[in-house]
C-alpha cells in the first residue's frame, strides 16, 4: 500500500515543522510552534462505518465551533488506485483526519461534556486510531 508515502507527502505539504508525538499543546508552557498546531490521524474503520466516522467527524468540528474555538476538524479520505487497472477509489477502510488549532488560545474551552462524549464515542465505535503526529503549520 502506499499510505506511508501519502501520509509522509501531506505532512511536509502542510507542516514542515514536526514536533516530537510526546508533546501536546496543553503540556507546553510556552508555545512551541508560532503558527497552528496540527494533529493528523490515520484511523482505520470498522466494516461499514464510514457514514458513522464522518458523522463523528462534523460532531467534533461543531463542538469546537460551539465553544468559540477557531479550530478546524476534517477528513481526507485516501485514495487506492489499483496497481494492474489504474482504476481509483475512495478508501472505505482508511481516513486521514486533520486538526489545526491554534497554537495559543484567545479564551480557553470549556470543559468535556455531553456533547464532547458523544462524538468521542463515535469515533470509538466507527474506528481506531493507527497512528498520530503532531505538526506545526507555519502562518501564512
Amino acid at each position: 500500500m502506499r499510505l506511508a508515502p501519502i501520509l509522509l507527502a501531506f505532512t511536509v505539504l502542510t507542516s514542515p515543522f514536526a514536533y516530537s508525538q510526546t508533546s501536546t499543546p496543553t503540556q507546553q508552557t510556552a508555545p512551541v510552534c508560532d503558527g497552528s498546531y496540527n494533529v493528523i490521524r490515520l484511523s482505520e474503520i470498522k466494516p461499514g462505518m464510514i457514514p458513522k466516522f464522518l458523522e463523528a467527524v462534523a460532531a467534533h468540528q461543531a463542538w469546537y465551533k460551539n465553544a468559540g474555538g477557531p479550530d478546524r476538524i476534517f477528513a481526507l479520505r485516501i485514495i487506492d488506485r489499483n496497481p494492474d487497472t489504474k482504476i481509483e477509489s475512495i478508501s472505505e477502510t482508511q481516513v486521514v483526519t486533520s486538526h489545526i488549532e491554534p497554537a495559543t488560545r484567545a479564551q480557553s474551552l470549556p470543559t468535556k461534556d455531553d456533547a464532547y462524549n458523544a462524538f468521542v464515542k463515535m469515533y470509538q465505535e466507527s474506528s481506531t486510531i493507527k497512528s498520530e503526529f503532531h505538526t506545526c503549520m507555519p502562518k501564512m
